[in-house]
Parts: C-alpha cells; structure tokens; sequence
C-alpha cells in the first residue's frame, strides 16, 4: 500500500507543492503518486535508498528532467498557485536554483563564475556589488576578494561548493535544490555548508537530497522519508512512505520501515 502521510504545518502555506506525482523514463515508472507540500523558509531534507527517486523529484522542481526525451510526468507540480507547466523553463530554472553533488565551477575566474549568469541573463544592477554580496552570503568574500581573477579551479573543494551555492544565490532564486552537497566533501567542509544552510533558510527554501543521516538530523526542519516498492510486474518504484517533522521522523516515527532505515544509518 502507498502511505502518502503529509505534513502540514499550521497558518503556513506551501511554496511548492506535488500532486498524484507520478515521473516514467522510458515507460519505466520512477515515482508513483507523490503527494508533498514544500513550506518556505524551511529546510525540508529528502532521504531513502538508492534508487528510490530522489533526485529525480527534485529534477522535476526545476523542469531538468525535460530535457530529456524519454521523460514523462503525470500529475501535477504547482510553484503558488501556477502549475509549473505554465512557467517559461528558463525562468522556473531562475527561481528554482540548483547546486549538485560534485562542484561544478565553470573554468573561468572566481568572479566570472558568478558575474557569467547574471550576465546571461540580463543583470541591470552593479554587477560588482552582487559578486560581493553573493560571496558574503557563502562566507567565502574574505577568503578570496584578494583573487577574485584567480581560475576558480584553484578552490578546494569546500571553496567550489559555496562558489556554486553563490553562482545561485546571485540570481535571487526562491527555491534552492541540493542534491548531496556534501557528498564529496570533508567533514570540516560538510560543517561549513551546514552553517551555511542554516543561515541561507532564513533568505530562501532549500530542499535537500542527503544519505548523510546526521546532516539531515541536524539542519533540516522538515524530513521526507521515501521508500522503493516491487509492483506486481517486477518493477522497483519510488513512494513517500513518511513526511513529518524532522525530530518526530529521526525519533518517533510512525513507520516501521522509517525506523529501520534511520536506525541503520544514523
């Protein structure tokens, strides 16, 4: 049986919010029949097993997943009261940014990286003063005002991953997607990105794709817990077996499977 429990916290109203989701590639089913509601301001983490449709949840928050020919969606995903259908791809993809699991700094300079986009797309500002503020928001200006023209490829790793949260941040998105930020950092480097999602959810609503038990524990608001389930045809599909807050999943969860999988992992 598909358990679709949701969250809802109240007087708050969902940013983002999924109806009857299901996601197919290539006739394969992925996702069935999720049910979930983003609040903003909030850091909402998304865990489970490999495979279970994670990342290509938050792929469809951003319209990714069209890009590829064999994707299909059924259901519907509204951003307020808009299905995002309706909203040009380009600019869903500016209110929706995205930081990925490697850095992916373009190989040009510390500055460039982060002017490039506003650039692209049509900045009127001071671009100066956004690159700045955009680092202050990372916490990375004071470690390289003095090499800003300096290749970005230069950064450690944990450097790289707040230059790209910052190439996001400059482009004053609503919703920022994270898909295992931390997975290829250090602990001191996870620590720093952790700061710095806890203070960014102040500004903006960060949804989280982590295996890392103890960061979602310890920086999320909001835990969805999704599993993997064998159709009746053999097939493996992604469902959200449990949504609540992130201290009643992590210590009081109403699923057995839920407590199994923090249990093993946390």
């Amino acid at each position: 049986m598909n358990l679709n429990l949701e969250y809802s916290p109240l007087h708050q109203r969902a940013i983002l919010q999924t109806s009857d989701l299901s996601v197919f590639f290539n006739k394969a089913q992925i996702l069935e029949n999720i049910n979930l509601k983003i609040y903003p301001h909030k850091i909402t983490a998304i865990i489970g097993p490999s495979g279970c449709g994670k990342t290509t949840l938050i792929r469809c928050f951003n319209r990714l997943n069209e890009l590829c020919n064999q994707f299909k969606r059924v259901g519907q995903i509204y951003m307020g009261d808009r299905e995002i259908s309706q909203l040009n791809s380009v600019e869903i993809r500016r209110q929706v940014g995205m930081v990925f699991q490697k850095p992916n700094p373009f190989p040009k300079s510390i500055y460039d990286n982060i002017a490039l986009g506003l650039r692209v797309n049509g900045y009127q500002g001071d671009i100066d003063e956004c690159v700045e503020y955009s680092l202050r928001q990372v916490f990375l200006w004071d470690e390289v005002k003095n090499n800003l023209y300096r290749s970005a490829l230069n950064l450690s790793g944990g450097q790289q991953q707040r230059l790209c949260i910052a190439r996001t941040l400059a482009l004053k998105p609503d919703i920022i997607l994270m898909d295992e930020p931390c997975s290829a950092l250090d602990p001191i480097s996870t620590a720093r990105i952790d700061e710095l999602l806890y203070e960014l959810k102040h500004y903006y609503t960060i949804i989280l794709v982590t295996h890392n038990m103890q960061q979602a524990s310890r920086i999320s608001d909001l835990t969805a817990f999704f599993n993997i389930k064998t159709t009746e045809t053999g097939e493996k599909v992604g469902y959200l077996s449990e949504y609540d807050k992130t201290e009643v999943i992590f210590h009081h969860p109403k699923q057995q499977a839920t407590q199994e999988y923090v249990s093993r992992r946390f």
